[in-house]
């Protein structure tokens, strides 16, 4: 990746979000293990962690001796004070915007929920204001900036929805709303790509070299996490696996084009051909009133012995283990998360869909490759744009990205 020219203070902030991250994945540690870990000298260190203490972003403690005292003084521990600030994630989907605080390590607190209906994408924006306004209160001094996921690719600079295809949005500035309503930083993110991220902290990639992010929601998307960092495609910025079309019929994708496995697998699609299976089975028509989640509605029926239930369910890890396997043998990844409605998956179903999977893999790479349940809980997406936020507000760890390149003036011009 290009970079331009080190600053001296894009190096002093670089190092100071390492040293935060340090603090933040391993915990209590000196000024001589933060030396070690992160390869700075000590004076640098030493200097770095005297302006994080000041600003009350580190605590330190000396701590008590065990038995005989040694020698000399005890090297005092360094802590991430992880509730001293927060972030505020939103995310914003089609048909609901969720959003809640993060703290410092990631916990997720005082969660609001408010439906989406279909509107313009400055009405969805201020109804999106309205809603975290008693977050923002609650948070108070603590809050440094806000995260925004959204359906789609967003520009690099973390400022613009610029294609949100289930929101009907086309360059809309989302960063700039939050920005004006608070007086905080905003930043937007494409909402798989966050939930990669925050898998990669707080879940499956912890200490991970890869990570490759499946997430089945109201459509089906991807994102691969490499070394920590997020991996951006160039042309159009996000992976658009869902529009693969795997059937010449099918449901009508939000792209136009029809046998997308996104609208194959997409819950809408799925719980009308349930509905319509249910007319020639009793057992589905009492589980279709329960309104339960799309899997679990097929595995109860399948354990009841539906045949269409079982046919439905069939399909559905058709489709999937054909994404998984193609995205494993393109992108080859160490461990592969299963997000959204393959989170909270029945066993049984998840099994099927991992065991499918694996069977389309190469046999060269299946035995190095996990293909494992999300593990970062049930708001991956809000989870996702509070990650982001941190990562780019607070530890802020990443080198600097490199100015538009001009093209070479032409001789003689």
């Amino acid at each position: 990746m290009d970079r331009r020219s080190w600053l001296p203070e894009d190096l002093r902030a670089y190092h100071r979000g390492v040293l935060l991250r340090l603090l933040t994945e391993q915990g209590s540690l000196t000024r001589r293990d933060l030396a070690k870990a992160s390869g700075l000298s000590i004076p640098t260190v030493a200097s770095i962690v005297g302006e994080l203490v000041a600003a009350r972003d580190v605590t330190e403690a000396v701590p008590r001796a065990d038995g005989v005292a040694p020698r000399g003084p005890r090297a005092a521990l360094l802590t991430v004070a992880r509730h001293t600030h927060a972030v505020l994630g939103v995310d914003i989907c089609a048909n609901r915007i969720r959003a809640g605080l993060c703290d410092l390590s990631g916990v997720v607190s005082e969660v609001v929920s408010v439906p989406a209906p279909r509107a313009t994408a400055e009405s969805l924006l201020d109804r999106a204001v309205e809603a975290v306004r008693p977050l923002i209160a609650s948070a108070g001094d603590r809050l440094i900036g806000v995260g925004v996921a959204v359906p789609g690719p967003v520009d690099p600079d973390g400022r613009r929805s610029l294609l949100a295809l289930p929101l009907g949005w086309r360059d809309v500035p989302v960063a700039e709303r939050f920005e004006t309503a608070f007086a905080v930083p905003a930043v937007v993110e494409y909402n798989v790509r966050a939930m990669a991220v925050a898998e990669a902290r707080y879940g499956l990639g912890v200490r991970a070299e890869n990570l490759l992010y499946v997430h089945l929601g109201e459509g089906l998307g991807i994102a691969f996490v490499v070394d920590g960092r997020p991996f951006r495609p160039g042309a159009h910025g996000v992976s658009e696996l869902g529009h693969h079309r795997v059937a010449d019929g099918g449901p009508t994708c939000s792209c136009g084009a029809v046998g997308c496995l996104e609208a194959l697998l997409g819950d809408g699609y799925l719980r009308r051909r349930i509905r319509d299976a249910a007319a020639e089975s009793p057992h589905l028509a009492r589980l279709v009133r329960r309104r339960l989640p799309v899997l679990e509605l097929l595995d109860i029926a399948v354990q009841a012995g539906d045949g269409p239930a079982a046919q439905i369910l069939d399909d559905v890890v058709t489709h999937l283990s054909t994404a998984v396997g193609m995205s494993v043998n393109l992108l080859s990844p160490s461990r592969v998360a299963l997000g959204g409605e393959l989170a909270l998956a029945p066993k049984e179903v998840l099994d099927r869909i991992v065991e499918a999977s694996r069977a389309k893999v190469s046999q060269v790479l299946r035995d190095l490759v996990g293909i494992e349940r999300s593990a970062i809980g049930r708001y991956p997406g809000l989870l996702g744009a509070g990650t982001v936020a941190l990562d780019r507000l607070f530890y802020r760890d990443q080198p600097p990205l490199a100015a538009p390149r001009r093209p070479p003036a032409r001789v003689g011009s």
